[in-house]
């Protein structure tokens, strides 16, 4: 009887993708947002995250030190870029000015929300899967936007501000990928037909492109800047969450065990 509830407790802790509309495939009720476990039982994931993410930001990194082609696009594409951006009605440069607020205010909302829920309901992997990649996200933004020191674009007429922070690599990309990656996450298992988990990673992935893209329309940063926040984005969440994940199921069987 307690290896049963104690084998209960493991699945509530870290659960298995949920299946069915009311129940998960083992039959047990489903009881929130929660994370499906995957990253742990199958590191992997993540392991291959943080590689193709490093990887990809230490290209474009190297190509920024050493003005590379890929650094070289940067200028023609900020210059066309704002010559459209100038030219469109004011309900577009509004739209991509509320970018601005949703990758930074928004997704720091979002995150407060998340704490909020999972303090409420006592899911704590699901807390620290927040703390870690929130926090992380700040700190990596700052070591990193202050030792590259990279210029943002500067435009005799701005299409609404000029930001005097360096711009490489861009947070609002590192965050959307983050935040906006860790919802579809914890959303896709809880989905009960297939169109909707594509409904879910669809809406992500158009969310996270919308957030770098605004940025780069609205002139406060470079192509390479937002690309790099993104890959830089995938690797902090494939660290972060596998890392929780992973440490929060080793608690686990060892208390199962005990």
């Amino acid at each position: 009887m307690k290896g049963d509830i104690l084998s209960q407790t493991s699945d509530i802790a870290i659960t298995k993708p949920f299946h069915g509309k009311g129940l998960d495939k083992r039959g047990l009720p489903r009881i929130g947002l929660q994370t499906p476990g995957l990253l742990a039982r199958l590191p992997i994931i993540g392991a291959l995250m943080v590689l193709l993410g490093v990887i990809a930001f230490g290209v474009i990194a190297y190509s920024l030190q050493t003005n590379g082609p890929l650094i070289q696009v940067d200028v023609p594409v900020a210059n066309y870029t704002h010559a459209v951006a100038l030219q469109s009605s004011p309900f577009i440069r509004d739209a991509m000015i509320f970018g601005f607020y949703l990758g930074e205010h928004g997704i720091l909302a979002i995150g407060i929300l998340l704490v909020l829920y999972f303090v409420y309901k006592r899911f704590w992997p699901e807390l620290c899967m927040v703390v870690v990649a929130w926090a992380g996200e700040g700190t990596i933004w700052l070591v990193l936007s202050g030792y590259y020191n990279r210029s943002r674009p500067i435009f005799d007429t701005p299409v609404w501000h000029q930001m005097t922070a360096p711009g490489f690599p861009s947070g609002h990309s590192i965050s959307a990928v983050m935040c906006f990656g860790l919802l579809a996450y914890l959303l896709i298992p809880r989905m009960p037909q297939r169109i909707w988990k594509v409904v879910v990673i669809t809406a992500s992935v158009l969310v996270i492109l919308y957030i770098g893209f605004s940025r780069i329309f609205v002139g406060d940063h470079y192509l390479m800047d937002v690309v790099a926040g993104y890959a830089l984005g995938i690797a902090w969440s494939g660290l972060a969450y596998t890392f929780v994940e992973l440490i929060f199921k080793k608690r686990i069987t060892k208390y199962v065990k005990e």
